[in-house]
């Protein structure tokens, strides 16, 4: 044991090992630089450099995997989020944006498996409240998504698109007063799909 403790150090302290991390958090740092300016397939290019220096590279993988939901590419951001998920099992991001993935290619109740175990890691995650709340709105769960939009806008009080789509489902439930309370309170922070959808509904 004392050996291949001693060995692990003296690889981990190697030139090369040492060359192969820095380089791959110079390919990370430029894709994430596209990613920025929205050139997802340079950047997925320079991820796939990041994780070919070092393939237990998680923050690449989160990132390309978010390169590939951009791009439409679903399935091979979910195969991204696997791996991340093998890398690093504690971290709520690889299993919310994997549940968006599926969510993409109608994968509903995996999703949902997904940003339950989210949850279960973090129950102050608003996002993954948030995107559960819309996937089970596709299910037509209009009180399990309510729910899921109150705890989203409880951790986070400013939570437009929350107060937006929590009043798109109050409307498939006929609560239209209801509905225009979230869409004027979303108003109150600029948003223009939420003035727009007051405007409409609300009759002001």
């Amino acid at each position: 044991m004392k050996k291949l403790l001693i060995l692990c150090v003296i690889i981990l302290l190697s030139p090369f090992y040492l060359a192969a991390q820095s380089k791959a958090k110079i390919y990370w740092t430029s894709g994430n630089a596209k990613y920025q300016i929205a050139d997802y397939a340079g950047a997925i290019l320079d991820y796939d450099k990041a994780i070919e220096n070092n393939p237990q590279y998680y923050n690449a993988y989160i990132n390309r995997g978010l390169a590939k939901v951009k791009l439409k590419n679903f399935t091979g951001a979910i195969h991204d989020y696997d791996k991340a998920i093998e890398i690093n099992s504690t971290d709520v991001s690889g299993y919310t944006i994997r549940g968006i993935a599926k969510d993409s290619l109608l994968n509903y109740k995996e999703a949902i498996q997904d940003y339950d175990r989210a949850i279960s890691i973090k129950p102050s995650d608003a996002w993954s409240y948030y995107n559960r709340g819309n996937t089970k709105f596709k299910l037509g769960d209009f009180e399990g998504a309510i729910k899921d939009f109150n705890k989203a806008i409880d951790f986070v009080p400013k939570y437009t698109q929350a107060y937006i789509n929590r009043g798109l489902t109050k409307q498939k439930l006929n609560d239209e007063e209801g509905a225009c309370l979230d869409w004027r309170k979303a108003s109150g922070f600029g948003d223009s799909t939420a003035i727009a959808l007051y405007k409409k509904n609300c009759g002001k």
